[in-house]
């Protein structure tokens, strides 16, 4: 399948131009396919998928489970190796332990010891950045999180949401140029979920970084990306690539919009007709 271009533009944090104004990619996946062996045998978890992140562009995966989506973050974050075709981030092969990427999963993986400034701290003593800087970086990441006042207790102390704030700045706090992010919020609740997912735009839009979201919520990954990656399972594959032509700033009241539900409307169709879900997951993901 063609890689496909984001038609819609938008104004970086450095006064410079995302998506079509900027040449180049930062994440190139091409032809990438990935088998893993197991005591049954071996398992085609992706086949052949091919897509392409621009700088500064926003660029989610979905489908449903199953579908290879968390698999592709994981090879571009550089920590599953692949089996054929190429993977490139910021023109170099896919590798661990970048201090250009930063990875936020599921669970927010706060160390419990360690106060919320210190979880966010964390990667800058790891890079060994110098510490007076970090530590007023990291308290301003908090600031724009919404966790100023919270920077000495401990994670057990926070509420989910707030845990996954604390997350995001510690993914910000060494400044990477590209976020993976997989399903952050999908443990959450629906409203916080809204919340965060609002906050997130407002970052992406405010920073400016390359973000790949894996989500299998079509609502979520239309409101919150410049292109959705729609994959389909058993073996994962690239269905298509769809712009997503809403204007920015996203704010709440784009959920409702005729453009975003007909969006919506299109990529469920697609993974119902093409991407073959299974009758027991339809039901979660038409309720989305």
């Amino acid at each position: 399948m063609a890689k496909a271009s984001a038609t819609t533009s938008k104004t970086k944090a450095n006064g410079s131009t995302g998506n079509g104004g900027l040449s180049g990619s930062a994440i190139e996946v091409t032809d990438c396919r990935k088998v893993f062996a197991t005591k049954g045998g071996k398992v085609e978890a992706v086949r052949t998928a091919s897509f392409d992140v621009k700088q500064g562009e926003f660029v989610a995966l979905v489908g449903p489970s199953g579908c290879g989506k968390s698999t592709l973050l994981q090879i571009v974050a550089g920590l599953l190796p692949w089996n054929a075709g190429t993977v490139e981030v910021a023109g170099r092969q896919a590798s661990a332990g970048r201090q250009d990427v930063g990875i936020m999963f599921q669970s927010s993986v706060l160390l419990p010891w360690r106060s919320v400034i210190e979880n966010v701290m964390l990667p800058t003593e790891i890079f060994g950045l110098d510490s007076k800087e970090s530590h007023q970086k990291a308290l301003d990441l908090l600031d724009l999180v919404g966790l100023t006042g919270f920077e000495e207790k401990h994670p057990w102390e926070l509420s989910g949401g707030m845990q996954q704030r604390a997350s995001l700045a510690r993914a910000l706090v060494f400044d990477p140029d590209i976020m993976l992010m997989d399903e952050p919020f999908a443990a959450l609740d629906e409203f916080t979920r809204e919340r965060l997912n609002i906050e997130l735009a407002r970052l992406h839009e405010s920073l400016g970084r390359t973000i790949l979201y894996v989500t299998h919520n079509i609502q979520e990954a239309v409101f919150l990306s410049d292109r959705v990656v729609v994959m389909k399972p058993h073996p994962g594959e690239v269905l298509d690539i769809i712009d997503i032509n809403l204007p920015r700033p996203r704010m709440t009241q784009v959920l409702d919009e005729a453009g975003t539900v007909e969006l919506v409307i299109k990529i469920r169709r697609m993974l119902y007709v093409d991407g073959m879900i299974p009758e027991e997951e339809r039901h979660g993901m038409a309720d989305e």
